[in-house]
């Protein structure tokens, strides 16, 4: 067992209750999930599936009927701020890191290979989480960590800083195996503009152009030398009728080797200059598309030029945002910070199927921080835009609440889905699972058991 467990010491990080944490993780469930008819709608046409129940559990659980199946996760958990999580020990963290630590382990089996997993955080554990998640899922696949703008409205400010930003971690099961995978973009372009070979950051090369390969926005006539000191002509450069000549060779730091700009002319790409600069520049061949990778900073002031929108043209919008959508359905405020619909559904839609070039929609999504099943929703929504059949796997413990309609969070959570269902879906065309938790029985309760 120290052998198995010292992979995941390799980053040194340690904590009281870690080892204890990982022993857990490899211990029997004592718990058995059954189906709830009452409450479930349409169960037997449905396959996506509510868990009422500790996520450990649950956790295990799913591993034996989803190793390797889920090509999604989306987790939004506690943040450690000292209001949503309760604390055993005095240092206020080494409880949270156990309990990170233990979903992680569990889940990673559940991914596929192309599969992975977006986790909400804020600046109270986002480097804890960082190391956690190097040592679970390997620092090899960390794709990145996306900025989150969550709101424009500034009050009072805090000490030093006002906190408008969260952040989201974005792991891969395996990033690498020939290559790095492409596993996620915004879009897809095929309308291309022309776009720059220079690239300040790359050696300088000497690139070849063959006759009739280039066209000029500038007069006819011999050209020798450039007006830029970014470029170098090497041979002159007749133009006549708005293209070249003959062949001609520049000097200047490429992000294109000579190899390449072969293998693009073969495609049926052209090459453009527009200046006596002879900044070159690649036009794409008119069959060619590209992808379009999703930014770093998800902004979301519509008044910016570089606002995220999803490829179905929907703005990613501000915390506020997810507080009114979950009011709108409820028709009440029921669940403190719930994240906006929009942004869920956002990084959802990135995931990328390289081998067929475009975007899966017939996947399963695992949340097992669910809160108030924002990730349900944002499954279901996305399968109205591209009529896809989308799953959802969701775990929520049923933590007691305060509030006269509901009792526990669970609750909410399953209202919200039956009430976004009943909106989407009036033909009673849709549904969900949902599992409750129980004691380890004997075999006779089997009749309700999920399996």
């Amino acid at each position: 067992m120290k052998t198995e467990l010292s992979k995941y010491k390799k980053y040194g990080f340690n904590w009281i209750g870690k080892e204890e944490a990982y022993e857990e993780t490899k211990e029997a469930s004592k718990k058995v999930f059954a189906l709830d008819k009452k409450k479930s709608i349409n169960p037997k046409k449905s396959e996506n599936i509510y868990i009422e129940g500790d996520n450990t559990d649950a956790l295990k659980f799913l591993k034996q009927h989803y190793k390797n199946k889920i090509r999604a996760i989306y987790i939004d958990p506690p943040y450690n701020t000292k209001k949503d999580f309760v604390y055993k020990d005095r240092y206020n963290r080494s409880s949270w890191c156990s309990m990170v630590y233990k979903s992680l382990l569990l889940s990673r089996d559940l991914l596929t290979n192309d599969g992975v997993i977006f986790i909400s955080i804020d600046d109270n554990e986002l480097s804890a989480l960082r190391m956690i998640c190097d040592e679970v899922y390997g620092e090899e696949n960390f794709i990145t960590q996306f900025i989150y703008e969550k709101t424009q409205h500034f009050g009072r400010q805090k000490l030093n800083t006002y906190s408008n930003a969260e952040y989201v971690l974005c792991y891969a099961k395996e990033l690498f195996k020939t290559k790095t995978k492409e596993l996620l973009a915004e879009r897809i372009n095929t309308e291309f503009e022309d776009a720059p070979l220079f690239n300040a950051s790359n050696n300088i090369t000497v690139l070849k152009f063959p006759p009739k390969t280039v066209d000029f926005k500038i007069k006819d006539g011999i050209y020798k030398k450039s007006k830029s000191d970014c470029y170098e002509l090497l041979s002159s450069v007749e133009v006549k009728n708005g293209i070249n000549e003959k062949e001609f060779s520049i000097k200047f730091k490429s992000r294109w080797s000579q190899k390449k700009v072969l293998e693009e002319i073969k495609k049926g790409t052209r090459f453009l200059v527009k200046s006596e600069t002879f900044a070159i520049r690649a036009v794409y061949g008119g069959d060619k598309s590209a992808t379009i990778a999703p930014k770093q900073i998800i902004f979301t002031n519509k008044n910016n030029s570089h606002c995220a929108f999803s490829r179905f043209e929907e703005q990613v919008t501000t915390s506020e945002t997810g507080k009114k959508d979950l009011e709108k359905i409820m028709e009440e405020y029921c669940f403190s910070y719930p994240k906006p619909v929009s942004l869920i559904k956002y990084l959802l839609s990135l995931i990328y199927d390289e081998k067929i070039e475009s975007f899966p929609n017939d996947f399963t999504v695992l949340d097992f921080f669910s809160g108030s099943a924002t990730t349900a929703q944002a499954v279901l929504e996305l399968n109205r835009h591209d009529n896809g059949n989308r799953k959802f796997i969701l775990v929520q413990k049923p933590e007691k609440i305060n509030n006269n309609n509901y009792q526990t969070i669970c609750d909410i959570g399953e209202e919200r889905i039956k009430r976004v269902i009943k909106h989407l879906y009036p033909n009673n065309t849709n549904g969900f699972q949902i599992l409750k938790a129980e004691e380890m029985f004997p075999a006779d309760i089997g009749d309700n058991r999920k399996h």
